[in-house]
């Protein structure tokens, strides 16, 4: 009987050990493509080629996680949307008021995934499908955002509460993708400038 249960551990950590691997890997070349747009360079740059090679992996182990570089750039997007959702959430189901607070924790998000933000807006001029996630990323935020505003001023009408979230929502990810690219006031500056804008909208309760 303790036999059969060390084999039981053992091959448990076995079974668990390819699925490590693999998840290791997968890090691997997400992180060696963030690494290489840090440089500059720009995404439509990189090959399979030179990614696998800062990864340190084959081209065909490459290709064993990421169908091209478009899924790639797709996946690194997901982690990101769940970042920049995760902030946002409370604020948007009425949780919480701090308006401040949320803006602060999603352009946290947009910091710490600043190269795919980057490489996301890029591959969207070309790219049907990454254009398809961006203007997805986008629509979750209006459509949460369009619902806010109606719980805060119920007499607002449907249309106008969501040309209003539009305009916040692709308003609020421009300004803080060029404020990392280029920035022209100080962190503080842009967010209480932003939190002004949104609080036309939903006034602080």
């Amino acid at each position: 009987m303790r036999y059969r249960r060390r084999m039981s551990s053992v091959l448990s950590r076995r079974s668990s050990g390819p699925d490590d691997q693999r998840g290791r890997t997968r890090a691997k070349i997400l992180d060696a493509t963030v690494g290489l747009l840090g440089e500059g360079r720009a995404f439509a740059e990189l090959s399979v080629g030179e990614l696998s090679s800062r990864a340190g992996v084959s081209r065909p182990t490459f290709y064993a996680y990421f169908q091209d570089k478009r899924d790639l750039v797709l996946a690194l997007g997901s982690g990101f949307e769940a970042d920049a959702r995760r902030a946002a959430s409370p604020w948007l189901r009425t949780d919480t008021d701090d308006i401040g607070a949320t803006l602060t924790g999603v352009l946290a998000a947009f910091a710490a995934h600043r190269a795919t933000v980057g490489a996301l807006v890029e591959a969207a001029t070309y790219d049907a499908e990454v254009a398809a996630f961006w203007r997805a990323f986008h629509d979750w935020f209006i459509v949460n955002a369009t619902e806010r505003a109606r719980r805060a001023d119920p007499g607002l009408a449907a249309e106008d509460a969501e040309a209003l979230a539009y305009g916040l929502v692709w308003m609020t990810e421009r300004s803080f993708t060029e404020h990392l690219g280029a920035p022209r006031v100080s962190d503080d500056a842009l967010l209480r400038a932003v939190e002004r804008l949104w609080r036309t909208v939903v006034p602080a309760d």
